[in-house]
């Protein structure tokens, strides 16, 4: 592929090249990492010298497409050749990875730069006070936290670490982090993207996918982790849409500022001429059930003899969620996953009875950093167990999930989560574009 180096370079983000989006993405890391903590491994001198070789490539009218010289942090469970890959925790210290894992791969091959590691919940499994890299900071605003295991993801683009990075989201933690920080956070649909090279939660639920600030790059990333091009962009007109609203799916108070937001964003879609319907889904509290179940046995499954062999290096969290995972006998893991299969056919049966199925993506606005709480009213609430009911269902029964941001008053943003059945990424993103707050609603 050729191409104007002016028209291609920073075409998602800025006009500047690679070296000059490397080395200003290097300062801020330099001047913030030490308060947000986003950031546990910098390699500035590879990500440079990728820089300068793509650059030449653009000199010379060469691109490899609209990811040339996009900057990509990744979390520190996904391998890049010759960097440590530690989970957040010394259960894997000292551990290098041999080779790429392929999603960085693809990546790279479309022209991105992998700029370093980020910071996460210890094993994905933690709490967000991590034992050994510390707790995530939300560039929004120091006194809050990016509720997630997805954390430092989150936060490194939100404070303008990179452009866009990867997350793993096994209950959520994607569009959890990306709602905390007013960025788009994708679950793709499960086995979409390869996860060799990934170090596994529950091989069951576990995604892999990307958080960035605009809906476009989003979709050019997720599409590039495939290790193929793009499709041609969907078009989708607002009219004629239908909206599925499930409130089963997420039986807990909503705080007002999430509600009222979520309130504009649908009198907008009415406006643009789009439909509303309220679904039921009888089973939702046992899927809320089975899913933390599943998820928790297979962890431990993952995980159990490693750390019973070291249990020194891993932290309080962790050990306490592997003993929920050891304490579910094998009985009754099959059993959740035989319930999984007999709603699964319900389940998208509902879902491909609308468009776009619209729904919360956590109870508040991002949690204190103190506790990991967000406000609901005048009552905290936890921020992440409440995966179980507002995420978790999308890793469940495996459909693409997408957090887009809300425009509200104040520093903190909200969100909302779209999905759509699976193998429908590209149609998803086309309905996020069509439903997407503008300036002018």
């Amino acid at each position: 592929m050729t191409a104007d180096p002016q028209t291609i370079a920073g075409s998602h983000t800025s006009e500047l090249t690679p070296v000059a989006r490397v080395s200003s993405c290097l300062e801020r890391i330099a001047e913030r990492n030490d308060i947000i903590r986003a950031m546990i491994f910098v390699d500035a001198d590879e990500a440079l010298r990728e820089a300068h070789r793509l650059e030449a490539e653009l000199a010379a009218g060469r691109s490899r497409g609209p990811l040339h010289g996009v900057l990509i942090a990744v979390k520190d469970v996904i391998d890049v050749s010759g960097w440590p890959t530690t989970g957040g925790s010394r259960l894997f210290e000292g551990r290098i990875a041999s080779e790429d894992a392929p999603v960085v791969r693809a990546l790279r091959e479309q022209g991105a730069i992998i700029i370093g590691k980020t910071n996460l919940h210890e094993l994905t499994a933690g709490g967000h006070a991590n034992p050994w890299f510390g707790k995530v900071v939300n560039p929004l605003a120091e006194d809050r936290g990016t509720g997630g295991t997805s954390s430092g993801s989150a936060a490194a683009v939100a404070a303008g670490f990179c452009e866009a990075a990867l997350g793993t989201d096994t209950g959520g933690s994607n569009r959890s982090t990306a709602a905390a920080t007013g960025l788009y956070g994708l679950k793709p649909t499960n086995g979409t993207i390869d996860a060799t090279g990934i170090l596994p939660t529950a091989p069951s639920f576990d995604t892999v996918g990307p958080i960035a600030k605009s809906l476009e790059l989003a979709r050019l990333v997720h599409f590039a982790m495939t290790g193929r091009a793009a499709p041609e962009r969907e078009r989708v007109s607002p009219s004629g849409l239908t909206i599925g609203l499930c409130p089963d799916l997420h039986a807990a108070p909503l705080d007002a500022a999430v509600d009222e937001a979520h309130e504009t964003w649908l009198r907008s879609a009415r406006n643009k001429g789009a439909k509303i319907a309220t679904l039921r889904f009888a089973q939702a509290e046992q899927v809320a059930k089975a899913g933390l179940a599943i998820l928790a046995y297979e962890f431990a499954a993952s995980y159990g003899d490693l750390i019973a062999a070291k249990p020194e290096s891993v932290g309080e969290a962790v050990h306490a969620f592997v003993e929920t995972g050891l304490a579910i006998d094998d009985p009754a893991y099959h059993a959740d996953l035989a319930f999984r299969a007999e709603t699964q056919g319900a389940f998208l049966k509902l879902l491909r009875s609308v468009d776009v199925l619209a729904a919360p993506v956590a109870p508040g606005l991002a949690p204190r950093l103190l506790d990991e709480t967000t406000m609901v009213g005048s009552d905290h609430v936890p921020y992440g167990p409440a995966g179980g009911t507002f995420r978790r269902w999308a890793n469940f029964f495996g459909v693409p999930a997408l957090a887009m941001p809300l425009p509200i008053a104040g520093d903190l943003p909200a969100a909302i989560q779209l999905s759509t059945p699976p193998l429908s990424e590209n149609r998803l993103f086309a309905v996020a574009d069509a439903l997407g707050p503008k300036e002018t609603d």
